[in-house]
């Protein structure tokens, strides 16, 4: 068509498996640290902004597999369970 330009951006996906603790999120959101860092299952270092994983906060912290989407310039744009039949949470309100 004519007069319309299409941008096509190349997402990445990267698989990774986490694990942190009621005590470690809760440190994270007192200010010890705004990114959690970890290992994807392909090796990479991937980091990750905390307030990416709110929506995912239980009790016990975070645990899962994740699938981490990129666009080309590996900037995040969303994170998402692997098994999204687990249990999701938001518990960040109650730890204040």
């Amino acid at each position: 068509m004519r007069g319309e330009h299409y941008c096509l951006i190349k997402m990445k996906q990267i698989a990774i498996s986490l694990t942190l603790t009621g005590k470690q999120v809760e440190e994270y959101y007192r200010g010890k640290a705004r990114h959690v860092v970890v290992e994807a299952v392909d090796g990479r270092i991937v980091q990750l902004p905390i307030n990416v994983l709110h929506s995912f906060i239980l009790d016990d912290g975070i645990h899962g597999d994740f699938v981490v989407t990129t666009d080309d310039k590996h900037k995040f744009v969303s994170i998402n369970r692997l098994n999204p039949g687990s249990e999701s949470g938001n518990v960040l309100d109650q730890i204040g």
